[in-house]
């Protein structure tokens, strides 16, 4: 009978959460702390660094066993911050949402900003073993990479409509694949070491995303409205889950290996539905929150309960499904969807009743994002310089960080490296992939 590792996979969904909490604080200790600075300005990029980057590089690392002390100081700073500090009557003021939420922007970047920074500290000695990805049943930090960047893709996308909208999904899918052929390529000219436990011996995350929208654009025919995406999502999720307990799931995860494309790629097939309905799930979710433009106090208030509610729920299906289910990255399992979901919606209620409610400019027009602005109006944005960056070339920012993370193991050997050298290799990787998409925000260069 296979382990479920229920007890360790319950533990693990609630500690892997509290990880990117040095991120998600780093965020807004930045917007506090660095808010009246030019937005392009060096002086602003380096404070956020420190704020940001340095305390993820080391809680992440040799002060791992500190992230929980850091986290609640930093958390109760802030905290009393906002509710000592006074403010004018809310009752009255029409919060502006929009169609391409901030909340939204900050969730994609603490996807990016947490993902580039393991994929190098996972080479480190230093880095703890409870973080790593499991190879069949857990909830590790790095489990969670690979969902974020599947539910960021779906809160930008849209359901197709018609056949028409069929016709556009090459123009967006091939690139991702064509990402994804050449890193094979790459890796395979070079034997470069890869862990075939994660995609399979071919695959690799741009298939596995490139693929997902494909899927996703195709299954999304199936509604006739935005609301009918939810039933459709986990109608696929059902579905996707009677096939592995029907026999699909032991034969990903059985050691026995023969040859043939699907057997060597079967990790990363296996999770294609999973996949998609959290894609699908995802699109949902963006739509219910992006309904209206505009909402009250109240009506951001009542939303926010709302989030609160189905966070609160999706934790107890997490809970529940590890015994039942177990979450198992390599399958995209319902465990683990729900696990992803359950993260999504902590993140975003956490990022909204501070960036949406609290930090609000009340006296004037609300700050916004410039990243979807054609031009750059005002010196402040309500998004901190490190957001904005990968905001703007966020996919740039990640390809660099995976050339950069397989430059520094082919020549700096960081399984060998003390805890200073582990510090500054880290912090030195992190400075030059921010710089280098901070530089094209203050050219205004969009990449990817």
């Amino acid at each position: 009978e296979t382990d479920l590792m229920s007890w360790r996979s319950v533990f693990e969904s609630v500690d892997s959460f509290l990880v990117i909490m040095p991120t998600l604080l780093g965020f807004i200790l930045s917007r506090l702390l660095c808010g009246h600075l030019p937005l392009l300005s060096t002086r602003r990029f380096l404070l956020e660094f420190l704020l940001i980057a340095f305390p993820t590089v080391i809680l992440c690392t040799v002060g791992s066993a500190y992230t929980y002390h850091y986290s609640l100081m930093v958390s109760l700073a802030i905290l009393m911050y906002l509710f000592v500090k006074p403010k004018p009557a809310a009752k009255v003021h029409m919060y502006e949402v929009g169609k391409r939420p901030i909340v939204f922007s900050l969730l994609r970047s603490t996807a990016y900003c947490g993902t580039c920074a393991a994929i190098l500290a996972v080479d480190f000695s230093f880095y703890p073993t409870t973080y790593r990805k499991s190879r069949y049943f857990g909830a590790a930090a790095m489990d969670m990479g690979i969902g974020l960047f599947v539910v960021t893709m779906g809160l930008v996308s849209h359901r197709a409509r018609s056949l028409s909208d069929l016709k556009k999904m090459p123009r967006l899918v091939l690139p991702v694949l064509v990402l994804g052929l050449a890193r094979t390529i790459v890796i395979t000219l070079i034997d470069y070491h890869q862990d075939e436990s994660e995609y399979g011996r071919h695959l690799n995350a741009f298939f596995i995303l490139g693929f997902t929208k494909l899927l996703g654009g195709l299954f999304s025919l199936l509604a006739k409205s935005d609301e009918q995406l939810l039933a459709l999502a986990l109608g696929i999720l059902f579905f996707h889950e009677m096939v592995l307990q029907m026999g699909l799931l032991a034969f990903v995860m059985s050691p026995v290996r023969q040859e043939g494309f699907i057997r060597d790629n079967a990790e990363g097939l296996s999770s294609l539905l999973g996949c998609v309905a959290l894609y699908l799930l995802s699109i949902y979710f963006a739509k219910w929150y992006t309904r209206q433009d505009q909402l009250s106090h109240h009506q951001l208030i009542t939303k926010l309960k709302n989030m609160l509610a189905v966070a609160s729920t999706s934790w107890l299906l997490v809970f529940a499904s590890a015994h039942v289910t177990g979450i198992a990255r390599i399958s995209f399992n319902f465990g683990y969807v729900v696990w992803i979901f359950a993260v999504t919606i902590s993140l975003v209620l956490i990022y909204a009743f501070i960036f949406e409610l609290k930090l609000v400019n009340l006296n004037a027009q609300k700050l916004k994002s410039i990243g979807d602005m054609e031009e750059v109006k005002s010196t402040k944005a309500a998004l901190p310089t490190f957001v904005e960056s990968l905001n703007m070339n966020g996919l740039t920012h990640f390809l660099l960080s995976n050339l950069l993370t397989g430059l520094v193991n082919m020549s700096l050997d960081p399984d060998n490296r003390n805890a200073v050298e582990c510090v500054v290799i880290l912090s030195v990787y992190m400075f030059v992939s921010a710089g280098v998409v901070f530089i094209l925000l203050r050219k205004r260069i969009r990449i990817a």
